[in-house]
């Protein structure tokens, strides 16, 4: 289990440097931002059905402890359900939200010590490389979005042509 959240922690640091590079000057000196680490995955052939149960088993209560924690602040898992084109060569993407690069600098030692409390002594690299394969990983930051506007909603006050002459109607 160690392992493989060290391995994870390799390629999130690899992403991290690799987007430090190719984003300077491109507005990432705007670091009190949310960041979100995708992890794009491949169920092994046939284990697909086994990977979601341990993806509701065991990372979900895992991802759940480390929100009560504070590590991260969310954790969502997407299935694949309807493939475009060939060899699309993931079947689910896992992304964590985090507060800022801050929280994901602090993130593996502390997500280490929530999945020992959560599943102590359980081997879950074994068991996640028997089901999974990482494709490939990496970490983005919103500069644009639509999350904070709200659809306009009708007044039920205001009358309608035909309402405003069935009132005047009663009226007489």
């Amino acid at each position: 289990m160690r392992f493989t959240l060290k391995v994870l922690f390799l390629v999130l640091c690899c992403g991290y440097l690799s987007s430090v590079s190719a984003q300077t000057g491109h507005g990432f000196e705007e670091k009190g931002r949310p960041i979100y680490h995708l992890a794009f995955v491949q169920a092994k052939p046939g284990k697909d059905r086994e990977y979601r149960k341990f993806a509701m088993q065991v990372f979900k209560p895992m991802w759940e402890e480390a929100v009560k924690a504070g590590i991260i602040e969310s954790w969502t898992a997407y299935e694949h359900p309807v493939y475009f084109g060939s060899n699309v060569g993931y079947s689910h993407i896992l992304i964590v939200k985090f507060k800022n690069f801050a929280a994901f600098d602090t993130f593996i030692p502390n997500l280490l010590k929530v999945a020992d409390k959560t599943f102590p002594g359980r081997d879950m690299q074994r068991e996640a490389e028997a089901l999974m394969d990482i494709v490939k990983s990496d970490i983005f930051y919103e500069f644009a979005g639509t999350a904070g506007a709200k659809p306009e909603t009708k007044s039920a006050a205001s009358p309608t042509a035909d309402n405003s002459r069935d009132g005047e109607q009663k009226r007489k």
